[in-house]
């Protein structure tokens, strides 16, 4: 069953992958308004979000922004379904970058380092950029339900050299990757609640967020870089990489992981306020985070 579905994308990656760019995007829109609109559920999730989080916008702002959201997540989808013919050649062609010298720069430290990520943009075409950038790179990766699909959705993942890290026992092999000068890519925008979350303020209300990154960052002090891409108007994926955030001591484990994951969200929080449009709306962010 695997082996056909991901033949079946593999086709449909090779019909989407010769089409011109432009025809991509105005895909990807279309499919973005269609689910805008019949799917009320998750369009209801998203107006709800964005309101707590700019409660000064009027109702018309909050529901353009949700419109353009959704579609950002339909061209999202085109883009993953490209995944499986991404090569040097159309990575180049889809990808720009600014700011590579903070992750050469690192490398040449010999300690590896941290990437702190989250959902925006196309996330997933980002992942994939280790291809153009020329490093190592794992990523935390969940483990979906449905094992068919899980192993359809490794595959597209890897063939492209990104390494993935089950959240499941992983400690090691993230301290192995940081010790071969590669990097490790965590994303913090997700709730988590204890006992491996961390209670934050995000767009000033009360939640969780993975505590994990801290907690790496205070054992190895290897450099934590801010990354993330932003859709542009050419249809271009603009990848952004960020000087590295500074680990402040706050004299403690505990405290150096609670302080610096508030840090780190806050980051988060800054980058969604810049482009809003992108973020992933969908997720139910402000759980309550019961101690």
């Amino acid at each position: 069953m695997a082996w056909l579905l991901t033949n079946l994308i593999k086709g449909i990656a090779i019909i989407i992958g010769a089409m011109p760019r432009f025809l991509q995007i105005a895909m990807g829109t279309i499919l973005g308004d269609i689910w805008f609109y019949v799917v009320p559920f998750r369009r209801k999730i998203a107006l709800a979000n964005i309101k707590k989080a700019f409660p000064d916008w009027s109702d018309d702002k909050v529901w353009t922004t949700a419109r353009k959201n959704f579609e950002n997540y339909g061209c999202g989808f085109i883009e993953l379904l490209l995944l499986p013919v991404l090569d040097d050649k159309l990575a180049e062609k889809l990808l720009i970058f600014e700011g590579k010298k903070y992750v050469e720069e690192a490398l040449k430290q010999g300690k590896g380092f941290f990437l702190l990520s989250l959902h925006i943009g196309s996330w997933e075409l980002m992942s994939a950029s280790c291809t153009v950038l020329k490093v190592n790179l794992s990523v935390i990766s969940k483990k979906m339900k449905s094992s068919v699909i899980n192993d359809v959705w490794v595959k597209m993942r890897v063939t492209n050299g990104v390494k993935l890290i089950s959240e499941e026992k992983s400690t090691f092999d993230i301290l192995r990757a940081i010790r071969r000068n590669e990097g490790v890519g965590f994303i913090l925008d997700q709730f988590l609640g204890p006992p491996v979350g961390s209670k934050v303020k995000f767009f000033g209300h009360e939640t969780g967020a993975p505590a994990g990154l801290a907690l790496f960052a205070d054992r190895t002090r290897a450099p934590v870089m801010p990354v993330y891409n932003i859709r542009q108007s050419d249809g271009r994926i603009k990848v952004i990489i960020e000087e590295p955030i500074p680990f402040m001591e706050q004299g403690s484990i505990d405290k150096n992981i609670s302080f610096m994951t508030q840090v780190y969200t806050s980051k988060i929080e800054d980058i969604v306020r810049k482009y809003p449009e992108q973020w992933l709306w969908l997720h139910r962010r402000w759980k309550p985070f019961r101690e």
